[in-house]
This record gives structure tokens, sequence and C-alpha cells, in this order.
């Protein structure tokens, strides 16, 4: 039998993972997460990434949901970060982590 991916985020990441070609679900919060899981633990999944910030708070009934299942796996993958930094900071920042100094650019 062949297994389908799917990944559970919310609607800010869904696109890049739509254009990969993966079947995606949205959730807005960890409660409606897990509803998606609920359904998808019924249909041929063998992979289900999630955000990792729609699984706070609910790891005792994800627990559940799989609990006696093989398949699918869940696999958490990092939220995407809010805030960006600049070249400069991004620069900055490693020259901090290379050399142990920070470089004010101008």
């Amino acid at each position: 039998m062949a297994y389908r991916v799917a990944v559970i985020t919310d609607s800010e990441t869904a696109t890049g993972f739509r254009l990969a070609g993966a079947d995606v679900f949205e959730a807005e919060d960890p409660r409606g997460a897990v509803s998606v899981l609920r359904d998808l633990v019924r249909r041929d999944y063998g992979l289900v990434a999630v955000n990792e910030a729609l699984l706070e708070g609910v790891e005792d009934e994800v627990s559940r949901v799989l609990r006696g299942r093989d398949l699918p796996v869940v696999v958490p993958f990092p939220a995407a970060r809010a805030q960006q930094e600049s070249g400069e900071e991004y620069i900055a920042r490693l020259v901090k982590e290379h050399i142990g100094f920070y470089v004010k650019l101008r």
C-alpha cells in the first residue's frame, strides 16, 4: 500500500507545502490540529508533519489519538520565525558567533 504525506500547519506556511505537493490541512490552534489529526489517522497517511506551535499543550491528546497505531508517524517541524533579521543583523551575528566579538557594520 502506498502512503501519503500530510502537513498540518497555519495558513501562513500552508502555501509553501502545497507547492511542494503535500496534502495540507490548516489549523488555527492546537485544538484544531488535534481534530484534523483525528481525521487523518483514519485515512492512508504514513507521515503527518505538524507545525510544532500547533502541538503545544495538546501532547496528551495527540498521544491518545495515536495510541496503538504504527501509522501515521507524526513529525513536528519548527514554526516559522515571526521576526526575520535583516542581512546586516545576520552578518553581524555570524561574525560574533565565529570570532567572539560584535562588529558594527556601516
